[in-house]
């Protein structure tokens, strides 16, 4: 089966709509850039984006069921699929919860403005680093300094639009879709990063996202990640204790892990 990333599909949309036929390409052929004139950004692509973005970073709490798969490459052809799952939610500015089912086993996020603790129920054991400022204020330290990144942060940041369409060099509308029952927008996109494919709710009120797929062109493989949303709620059940960590007396506090290292036990 021959592939297409997303800046080839975007050229043959674009080469489709002009009256002309594009050829499929092999992968190796895909290395040849596509001709700069099919390459360009589709203002009803832009727009849908933009909307949708509006609406999530304009609610004051939002919460998400989501599931995430992503590749792994290895030996440079075969593919290992990992899978997470969970709920986030926000309370803008600085409240933040994730709990996170995968692989390793779950995992809780709490994040009440004053500090980040990452709860591991199955080891009674906890992690703590304090931190003063906002949510899109974590998402930046804890990238920068850890070289890590909470759950699904990226549609949940105030600058989404940014995070999204702040790079890119294509984008192409390709239609009204159905996913999972449910009709949405069909939006491929192109960085020098990454090609990106959304999918968003017609909803002309309260368009949200439905599914996210990412493919790395410069990796062996084409690696993707893939999201999957459901369940948006802009006014979930919020309590005084919903992004503040108590643990129990058979809680043990680990270290907080140092850069690109796992958590380890010990501490105070």
């Amino acid at each position: 089966m021959r592939r297409f990333n997303a800046k080839w599909l975007i050229a043959f949309v674009l080469a489709l709509s002009a009256g002309a036929g594009l050829a499929q390409e092999t992968q190796e052929e895909n290395d040849t850039p596509a001709d700069p004139a099919m390459m360009r950004l589709d203002p009803r692509a832009i727009e849908i984006v933009e909307s949708v973005a509006t609406v999530l970073t304009t609610q004051e709490t939002v919460a998400v069921n989501w599931l995430v798969s992503f590749d792994q490459v290895i030996d440079g052809r075969e593919k290992l699929t990992h899978v997470r799952s969970g709920r986030a939610m926000v309370a803008r500015p600085d409240n933040y919860y994730a709990y996170v089912e995968q692989e390793e086993g779950s995992r809780e996020f709490f994040f009440d403005g004053y500090g980040l603790t990452v709860h591991l129920p199955e080891k009674n054991a906890y992690t703590h680093m304090p931190f003063f400022g906002t949510f899109d204020e974590l998402t930046e330290a804890v990238r920068e300094e850890h070289s890590e990144s909470l759950p699904i942060w990226k549609v949940l940041v105030p600058d989404f639009a940014d995070e999204f369409l702040g790079d890119i060099t294509a984008a192409a509308y390709l239609g009204v879709k159905r996913v999972a029952g449910i009709e949405v927008h069909h939006v491929a996109m192109s960085s020098y990063q990454e090609d990106l494919q959304m999918w968003i709710t017609t909803d002309p009120v309260n368009p949200v996202l439905a599914m996210i797929v990412g493919t790395n062109p410069y990796e062996q493989g084409w690696p993707q990640y893939r999201a999957y949303f459901s369940n948006w709620e802009f006014a979930p059940d919020i309590t005084e204790d919903s992004f503040t960590f108590y643990p129990e007396d058979e809680d043990d506090r680990l270290v907080w892990p140092k850069r690109n290292n796992d958590v380890t036990e010990g501490g105070n």
